[in-house]
C-alpha cells in the first residue's frame, strides 16, 4: 500500500502525546485516548453565530487543525493551514439527564484519531441552557487545552455578538512542539533527569500497591503466585478495563474552607485532595506509610503555555511515605515538596521514567504501584461573568488504571466536583463512596486542627462495607 504523502511539515509525537498514545497498549479499546466534556451557559445561544465563532477558533487555535498519520509504523502529526466546518449538529434535550445520557453514549464511541481528531455538538437543554459538547483525541488536547479552547471560543462568540475587538490571539502549539524537541535533545539535562528518577524510585525500597478496594486483590495474587512478599500485583490487565463512573461534590461551604486553607498556607488544591485520598488508601491497606499515585500535571507554567491549546500534560509519579506521628500540616507540606520536585523534572518523558522503575523492580507491562490517576482541572473563577456555567466530564467506559479521579471547581454549585472513573473488576460503588466520604472527612479534620497526626487520621477512617 502506497504511503500517504503529506504536503506539510511532519513531526513526531512529543512525550506528552507519547504518554497518551501509550494508553492504547493497555487496552483493546480505543476510547482511552479521548476527552469528552460539555460546557454550557444559562443563556440562549445563536448557533449560527457560534458556528462562525468556532471557525474563527479553528484559525486561532492550531490544535484544532492538528492531524495524525501513520508512516513507517510510527505516528506522525501535521497542521492543516486552514480548515472549516460547514455546520455543527444542534441537539435539543428536555433535561440534564437526557443530555448526559446522550453524551455519555457518545463518550464511549472511539475517536479514531487517524481518521478524526474531534466530534462536536451544539445543544440546548431545558432548565440548563445552551452549550457545546466536545469529544477530542487526547493526543491533540489535554484537559487544560480544552478549557482554554472553551473560554477562547466563548470570548470570540461574545466579540462577534457585541461587535467588539477580538480577544488576544492564542499561542501556537506547533511552536511548542518544535521547542519541546529542542529540549529533548539536551543530553546532559536528560541524563540528570534520569539520575533523579533512579534515586527517587530506589528511596524507600519497592512501593506497595495500595488500592482503593483494599488488600484482597494483592493477597489473592500473592496466594496464586505463591509469593507472600509480592507488593505490586497485575492490576492493569487490559482484559478487564471496563469502568463505571460516579460524580460527587464537596459542598460550597466545605469547599470554601478548603480554598481558604490553601490560600492561607500556600497549598495547591491538588495537594490537599491527594492528602485525603492517600489517607484512605493507607488506612485500608495495612496502614501502609507508603502510597503511590499518578498525578496528571498540566505543565502549563508560563504565560504562553497558559494561553495555548494542545496536549502538554504528563503524569507525575507521586510517592509519599508518611510516619504516623507526622502532622497533617507537615504531611501536606511534604506532598507539595514532592510535587514541586517532580515538576522540576517534568521535561523528562514519562515513558522513560516508567521504564526506570520497571527495570529496578522487574515489573511486567501490566504491573504498576500507582493506586490511581489523579487530575485537577482548574476551571477559572467565573465571578466576573454575567451568566451561570456548567462544566461536565463524561465516562469513557474503559480505563487503563484501577481508578481515575478527575476533580475541578464546580461553577454550578460553587463547590468542588470529583468524578471517579473506576474499574469494576477491582472496585465497587461502595469502595468509591467510602473513599470520597473519608477523604473529605480527613481534609476537614486537618483544616480544623493542622497538628492532628497522620496516625489519628488513619484511626478515624471507616472502610467500605463489603
Amino acid at each position: 500500500m502506497k504511503q500517504q504523502e503529506i504536503p506539510y511539515p511532519l513531526y513526531g509525537l512529543i512525550p506528552s502525546q507519547q504518554t497518551m498514545y501509550m494508553m492504547v497498549r493497555y487496552s483493546f479499546h480505543k476510547q482511552l485516548v479521548q476527552v469528552p466534556t460539555s460546557f454550557s451557559v444559562d443563556r440562549d445561544i445563536d448557533f449560527d453565530l457560534l458556528t462562525r465563532a468556532f471557525n474563527l477558533e479553528i484559525e486561532r487555535n492550531d490544535s484544532l487543525r492538528l492531524r495524525f498519520v501513520k508512516q513507517d509504523k510510527e505516528i506522525k502529526q501535521y497542521f492543516l493551514p486552514e480548515y472549516k466546518v460547514d455546520m455543527v449538529e444542534v441537539k435539543h434535550f428536555a433535561s440534564k439527564e437526557e443530555q448526559d445520557a446522550f453524551f455519555n453514549a457518545d463518550a464511549q464511541k472511539p475517536i479514531l484519531f487517524l481518521k478524526e481528531t474531534f466530534r462536536i455538538y451544539f445543544y440546548q437543554t431545558d432548565g440548563v441552557g445552551s452549550g457545546i459538547y466536545f469529544n477530542t483525541t487526547h493526543l491533540a488536547m489535554d484537559a487544560m487545552g480544552i478549557i482554554i479552547m472553551y473560554f477562547d471560543l466563548l470570548s470570540v462568540y461574545r466579540a462577534l455578538l457585541h461587535n467588539t475587538e477580538m480577544p488576544k490571539p492564542l499561542e501556537p502549539y506547533e511552536t511548542y512542539i518544535k521547542e519541546e524537541f529542542g529540549r529533548l535533545s539536551n543530553k546532559e539535562k536528560m541524563a540528570k533527569h534520569a539520575q533523579f528518577y533512579k534515586r527517587y524510585f530506589l528511596k524507600g525500597g519497592e512501593p506497595l500497591y495500595a488500592g482503593v478496594h483494599g488488600p484482597e486483590f494483592l493477597e489473592k495474587t500473592r496466594k496464586k503466585l505463591k509469593n507472600p512478599n509480592l507488593r505490586v500485583p497485575m492490576a492493569y490487565n487490559p482484559l478487564y478495563d471496563k469502568s463505571a463512573f460516579l460524580s460527587k461534590t464537596i459542598s460550597a461551604e466545605d469547599s470554601k474552607k478548603i480554598f481558604d486553607y490553601c490560600i492561607a498556607n500556600k497549598i495547591a488544591p491538588e495537594s490537599i485532595l491527594q492528602m485525603g485520598l492517600r489517607t484512605y488508601c493507607a488506612a485500608i491497606n495495612y496502614r501502609t506509610p507508603d502510597v503511590f499515585m499518578m498525578s496528571l500535571c498540566s505543565k502549563r507554567a508560563t504565560a504562553k503555555e497558559k494561553h495555548m491549546g494542545g496536549c502538554i500534560a504528563q503524569p507525575l509519579q507521586l510517592r509519599t511515605i508518611f510516619s504516623e506521628d507526622m502532622s497533617f500540616r507537615d504531611a501536606l507540606n511534604e506532598i507539595t515538596a514532592v510535587r514541586t520536585q517532580l515538576f522540576r523534572h517534568s521535561q523528562f518523558p514519562y515513558g522513560l521514567a516508567l521504564q526506570i522503575s520497571r527495570d529496578i523492580y522487574n515489573y511486567k507491562a501490566i504491573q504498576g504501584p500507582a493506586c490511581m490517576m489523579f487530575s485537577w482541572i482548574p476551571v477559572p473563577p467565573l465571578s466576573d461573568l454575567p451568566f451561570k456555567l456548567d462544566f461536565t466530564a463524561y465516562n469513557l467506559g474503559r480505563y487503563f488504571t484501577p481508578l481515575y479521579v478527575i476533580s475541578h471547581p464546580d461553577p454550578e454549585t460553587k463547590g468542588i466536583r470529583i468524578n471517579y472513573m473506576y474499574r469494576v473488576k477491582l472496585s465497587t460503588e461502595q469502595d468509591i463512596d467510602a473513599l470520597h466520604e473519608n477523604a473529605v472527612r480527613t481534609i476537614l479534620a486537618g483544616i480544623e486542627n493542622p497538628d492532628v497526626t497522620v496516625g489519628t487520621l488513619l484511626d478515624r477512617v471507616e472502610p467500605a462495607r463489603k
